[in-house]
């Protein structure tokens, strides 16, 4: 049933005081000045999956030309074979460990598993392998080092634009080899986990018996090289003893000699000669055994020196040795008793009382005894400190005594280190040769290599790659990825408005609300009386605001208008009619676009009827009025005294009046005539109207200091809303089926 609504009283039409919408305390440029870019509000789940219905035809063509080639070329790629054989590093079969003259053991350590890898990945090994297996001869091998880059053949094709090319030369028999190992190295992968003493060998070919062929190959020329390396080792050392050992026998003769010649001759008599024919004299082992006896004296007298100053420091009665002792411990404690005593019988009895005198006295005595069992304690700690310096003193002169007989012996016992130096040096050398020797002598542990072949590369029974389902998934899901990508960048970079708070960020109005697209226009909706329409709902949600809304949105004239032609500002100005004719008042469009009226038409009223006057009834409640006279054919505007004289008469005759006038960038109409009207409403049109348009248009009408009532988001698509927005059309639709139910 249609609601009756009252026309509004005299007076309840805010004063024409031409004021914009934007809050007290923000000025235009303030508002301006807090747009955001486009695509910087956040991207909701629902705006994701709108933006993926919007290009959905992009992102499959996109995924298509990324992926198709992809997969194309993925299906071309021939099939490997990948064969491994196990490496273990093992040290154990060698015989000495400090034979540094021969080649050092492999330590078991990421170092030396290291250095085991760089081996088998080097260069002078892969072409031994080259050679061993005849593979400048094999036709895989030939094609892959005979193949030229995709680079190079570019560059190639382009010379050949300006002048001919000569064609390559042959490969001589050595680069054919070079370039073989190369394309090898490439085709072998040597590994370690780096937890374990295994290096995994694997070959990557078209041909598993050759790929099982190359992966043993390369173990068994690894283990012939470390065999080789230690025959050659033992081969060295040899040879180096045999020449060596003999002068460095005669050497450390002749060392020992003169260190017992020269001791003799300056009578050095040693205290104990050691092992290595050192030794010490009789004057240094007493200045040794005299400077520790110092050391603990020394000690011993700053002890007690600490003990006796501490003392003295804090008072006697709180030094360590005073508060450690038994005799003072016991007397304190006495002393606190009768203390105790003594303030408890204060408290009872006069001073003259004889139980308070005798404990008096008895506290008296106590602390009589607890100053001479002090002052013996401290007495004693004097006493041992002024023992402890004599003893050091003693020590001292000893010393400085022996030093003097010491000093005399100081030149000649220089000279005997530096031979004993000469002669330790001599005999170190000698037993390192005759140790090597010994070595040297067993050489059946020095034969085997210190690495063993675990497991021996079998040909593998089907391809090891390439994983062509496993790549071809990742190139559409790539492609995928970069449709999306691509949606979601065109979409960001859109200049159109998407959101009423969007809107307002950007020009300052207020959002009136979202009218969706809709087919048919107003007759659609309004000339049948259908219920339920959102269109319909959209558009009573805006005459609302502008009717019962704050004293900002309230108007009886409302001047509709827009940026630029194609926004639908026409529909919305009838649109806005119909609904309050749809609830029993009386409304009235103005068309004031003297060149293209369309006012009329867009009501459902014939194009026959627009000439100049009012049609009444065109919808339910709604007339319209065409200025179409001398105007149009000038090709002029509306004058304003005679749209002003038409509003004089039309006021007190209908509720709401709709005034229809030309885009705004495209003549000044609106912003002229909105001094007429109550208030103005931009229409944009929803995700097309560029922003800078819509700045543009706002820059116009406050120029002429027109009042704006507010923004509408017009043609808007529903499936692409954003999440507060999109929330709103499902509660509408969720609540709409839940009323038509019931």
């Amino acid at each position: 049933m249609s609601r009756h609504l009252p026309p509004p009283p005299p007076g309840s039409y805010p004063a024409l005081v031409r004021t914009s919408s934007l809050p007290a305390h923000m000025s235009w440029p303030q508002a301006a000045a807090q747009v955001e870019p486009p695509g910087a509000e956040h991207v909701s789940p629902f705006r994701l999956l709108a933006v993926l219905r919007e290009y959905k035809w992009m992102i499959l063509g996109i995924t298509l030309a990324v992926s198709a080639p992809a997969v194309f070329a993925i299906s071309r790629i021939p099939a490997t074979y990948e064969a491994t054989s196990l490496v273990m590093i093992d040290t154990r079969k060698a015989s000495f460990r400090d034979l540094q003259a021969t080649v050092a053991q492999a330590d078991v350590d990421a170092v030396g598993i290291n250095t085991q890898v760089e081996i088998l990945r080097s260069h002078g090994l892969a072409d031994s392998v080259v050679q061993q297996l005849h593979l400048t001869d094999n036709p895989e091998f030939r094609r892959a080092v005979d193949a030229r880059p995709l680079v190079g053949r570019l560059v190639a094709e382009v010379k050949g634009l300006f002048s001919p090319v000569a064609p390559p030369k042959p490969l001589t028999p050595y680069e054919r080899q070079q370039a073989t190992t190369g394309v090898l190295m490439n085709r072998v992968s040597i590994l370690n986990d780096g937890r374990s003493y295994i290096i995994t060998v694997t070959a990557h070919t078209g041909d598993p018996q050759l790929s099982a062929a190359i992966a043993n190959a390369y173990v068994s020329t690894y283990l012939d090289f470390k065999r080789d390396l230690k025959i050659q080792a033992i081969r060295r050392a040899n040879g180096l003893l045999d020449t060596q050992i003999a002068p460095v026998r005669e050497r450390l003769r002749k060392a020992e000699d003169a260190v017992e010649q020269y001791r003799e001759q300056n009578g050095l008599v040693a205290a104990q000669i050691g092992p290595d024919g050192q030794g010490g004299t009789v004057a240094d082992q007493q200045l040794t055994q005299l400077n520790s006896q110092l050391v603990t004296a020394q000690a011993d007298l700053a002890m007690a020196t600490a003990r006796y100053g501490a003392g003295h420091a804090g008072g006697t009665a709180s030094a360590p040795e005073v508060v450690a002792s038994p005799m003072v411990q016991q007397l304190r404690s006495e002393e606190a008793q009768l203390g105790s005593r003594v303030a408890s019988l204060s408290e009872s009895f006069a001073d003259n009382n004889p139980t308070l005198q005798a404990a008096r006295a008895a506290l008296a005595q106590v602390r009589r005894q607890l100053g001479a069992a002090t002052s013996d304690v401290v007495t004693s700690s004097r006493k041992e400190m002024v023992s402890a310096q004599a003893r050091v003193d003693s020590l001292q002169h000893q010393i400085t005594e022996l030093q003097k007989q010491v000093a005399s012996e100081s030149h000649a016992s220089v000279q005997l280190k530096q031979l004993q130096s000469e002669a330790n040096a001599a005999r170190n050398i000698y037993q390192d040769f005759v140790g090597r020797l010994e070595q040297t002598s067993s050489q059946a542990g020095l034969q085997e290599s210190e690495a063993d072949q675990i497991a021996a590369a079998q040909a593998p029974i089907g391809p090891s790659g390439p994983k062509r389902t496993q790549y071809s998934a990742l190139a559409v899901l790539v492609g995928l990825l970069a449709g999306i990508g691509a949606a979601l960048l065109r979409s960001r970079v859109t200049q159109g408005v998407r959101s009423l708070a969007q809107l307002e960020a950007l020009t300052g109005l207020f959002g009136l609300g979202l009218v969706p697209s809709s087919q048919g226009g107003p007759m659609r909706h309004y000339r049948s009386g259908s219920t339920g329409s959102i269109y319909v709902d959209a558009v009573e949600n805006a005459r609302n605001l502008m009717a019962f809304g704050q004293d900002r949105f309230r108007a009886q004239v409302i001047l509709v208008t827009s940026a630029e032609p194609g926004e639908g500002k026409t529909t919305f100005a009838v649109s806005l009619a119909a609904n309050g004719g749809r609830d029993g008042q009386r409304t009235l469009v103005v068309d004031c676009d003297t060149r293209q009226p369309s006012a009329l038409r867009v009501a459902g009223g014939a194009a026959a009827e627009a000439k100049h006057g009012i049609v009444h009834d065109v919808l339910p409640g709604v007339d319209v009025f065409t200025f179409a006279s001398e105007a149009r054919e000038r090709g002029a505007m509306v004058r304003v005294d005679e749209l002003r004289q038409m509003l004089d008469q039309m006021r007190p005759i209908y509720e709401t009046i709709v005034i229809d006038t030309p885009p705004v960038l495209a003549y000044p109409d609106a912003a002229v005539l909105a001094q007429q009207a109550d208030g103005a409403v931009l229409v944009v049109r929803w995700n097309e109207t560029r922003q800078a348009v819509v700045n543009a248009a706002m820059r116009r009408l406050r120029a002429y200091d027109v009042r704006m009532l507010g923004g509408v988001l017009t043609q808007v698509d529903l499936n692409q809303l954003g999440a507060a927005e999109g929330d709103m059309v499902r509660y509408h639709a969720h609540y709409n089926r839940k009323s038509l139910a019931a």
